[in-house]
């Protein structure tokens, strides 16, 4: 319970008291010693350790519901290395407390977690309301994002239900959700068949690559694929291989297959020994086409160039074609093909290299002989130093941001020579009428369990407040009682920061409903001392003002 925590506690409630659903003011009770208990520590320790974990599990269960194949877990390196950094950073910069809390003084500053705290300050220059505007304003944006219009595909794939058994490979590795498995509605002798939803279909060809009818080996029948993209069909990407390895001359001859408009593929010219061939994704390719490449002797190596990275544009392309050139994931590489004569342009070895170009000129040295052959206890050299160099300055650079916002710049609650008066009491008007006595006729009518002699109303006067200090209005309001009755207590909440030194108080209140006449009144001198916390209160109990500096 330190002034940062205290801090927290009390502006969280001031927000919260804008909104009328307290009977009375939550921020009285960090004003002062006399009314924290233990309780609250209590109710602090169930919110944080329980309360709100479960909470945002129930919320990353539901956004997990709503995507189809989530990722929950960022990459092991990435991970391995934030909790590197962050470890270190403990041990360097550790969090500390930041002072035990006096509740008769004001720290003048604050080292404020801006990652989490960015939206307290905000209080000290809006009003309450401004604030909560701007958060159900960002709530809404954030709530309205699933629904903002997105990148259709061009063209949604089309099932031919010749040649679909209903494996539901399709399914599976659809990033998006589109295929769903439907009963056979064909009388064919398979229970289900794929059907695709245009509305969300991308258009990426995914489902293409898992389809194992999509072999270009198919001489005798017409090449139509259970799933095809009518963009680019697996017809029209078998004659686009065949009509560019045709020119392929020499040795080291590379088929490179490269994502149609990547500006990765922009970086590589195609000349006598290379040959590039566009596709929607990398994961549109079936490895029967690596296959039919190296079988067929039309090239003596395959280039297989997706997005740089690893990091897909939809999603699993890379990944999926990965699993199934070594053959982890249906339809998987023949067992005949050589992998050596296999590169992936966003995996390692190749990895260091920036172009694709760069990329294709190593390849080809390796099918040469000119290097010996990418291996894995080879792949940690062929990262390169610059990436290595470019990860360690990223961290420091995470680091040094972690470490200077989780405190920095420091936030200023009051000025030097200044003091901070609290005015804060809750207090119950007069009823709007007085109470009168039922005749016995009208006790006589009611029932039994009902028969109160005194008829007094629920509905309450509103209140009203004036303080001033060395004969100028510091605050003057009318208070409505609270509850939806009105019949509650009026919440007076007020912080105010003063200069330093002798202070001539005056505070009166009416709960008459008038203006012009108090019912209770007090003037009082108070010395302020620089950062010192007056909390003026009314005590109901002797119906008396009172100054609380110590």
């Amino acid at each position: 319970w330190d002034e940062l925590a205290q801090y927290v506690a009390l502006t969280s409630a001031e927000l919260l008291d804008w909104m009328p659903i307290f009977s009375e003011s939550m921020a009285r009770n960090f004003l002062s010693d006399e009314v924290l208990s233990n309780r609250f520590f209590t109710l602090m320790a169930f919110l944080h350790l329980i309360g709100l974990p479960l909470f945002l599990v129930f919320g990353i269960w539901l956004h997990v519901l709503r995507i189809n194949g989530p990722r929950i877990n960022p990459p092991r390196a990435l991970m391995a290395g934030s909790l590197a950094a962050m470890l270190a950073l403990s041990l360097v910069y550790p969090a500390v407390s930041q002072g035990e809390v006096d509740m008769t003084t004001v720290p003048s500053t604050l080292g404020l977690d801006w990652f989490y705290l960015l939206v307290y300050p905000l209080m000290s220059a809006w009003s309450p309301g401004w604030v909560w505007g701007l958060l159900f304003a960002v709530t809404i944006l954030l709530c309205m994002v699933p629904w903002l219009p997105v990148k259709k595909g061009d063209q949604p794939a089309v099932v031919d239900l010749d040649n679909c058994n209903g494996c539901s490979r399709c399914a599976e590795d659809c990033p998006f959700g589109a295929i769903t498995m439907e009963p056979r509605s064909d009388g064919k002798p398979y229970e289900t068949e794929a059907v695709v939803d245009p509305g969300t279909c991308m258009s990426c060809g995914l489902c293409t690559g898992s389809c194992p009818t999509a072999t270009p080996f198919r001489r005798h029948s017409v090449l139509s694929p259970g799933i095809d993209m009518p963009g680019l069909p697996a017809s029209g990407l078998r004659q686009a291989l065949l009509d560019a390895a045709e020119g392929l001359e020499g040795s080291g001859r590379i088929v490179v297959f490269t994502c149609l408009g990547s500006p990765y593929s922009r970086t590589l010219a195609e000349d006598e020994q290379t040959a590039k061939v566009g596709i929607i994704c990398a994961g549109q390719l079936p490895p029967s086409f690596i296959d039919f490449v190296l079988s067929r002797d039309l090239a003596d190596g395959v280039v297989v160039a997706g997005c740089p990275g690893g990091d897909c544009q939809y999603r699993f392309g890379a990944e999926w074609t990965a699993l199934r050139v070594v053959r982890e994931r249906d339809p998987h590489l023949r067992k005949r093909v050589d992998e050596k004569r296999i590169a992936l342009a966003w995996e390692q070895p190749w990895q260091g290299h920036g172009k694709l170009a760069d990329v294709v000129v190593a390849f080809r040295r390796t099918l040469t002989g000119e290097e010996d052959s990418p291996q894995e206890d080879k792949r940690p050299s062929n990262i390169g130093l610059k990436p290595v160099l470019v990860s360690v300055a990223s961290y420091a650079v995470f680091m040094g941001v972690v470490a200077w916002f989780s405190v920095s710049p420091r936030f200023r609650l009051i000025e030097e020579g200044e003091a901070m008066v609290s005015l804060s009491f809750s207090h119950a008007g007069q009823r709007i009428r007085e109470c009168r006595k039922l005749t016995q006729e009208e006790l006589n009518r009611l029932p039994p369990n009902m028969r109160n002699p005194d008829d007094c109303p629920r509905e309450r006067l509103p209140i009203h407040v004036s303080l001033s200090n060395n004969g100028a209005p510091l605050y003057e309001a009318t208070i409505s009682p609270s509850g939806i009755w009105n019949d509650g207590s009026a919440n007076v909440y007020r912080r105010l920061t003063l200069p330093a030194g002798e202070q001539t108080f005056k505070i009166g209140m009416n709960d008459k409903g008038q203006t012009d006449t108090f019912d209770y009144y007090l003037e009082q001198e108070v010395d302020l001392e620089p950062g010192q916390h007056l909390v003026i209160e009314f005590d109901n109990t002797n119906q008396v003002f009172t100054f609380k500096q110590d």
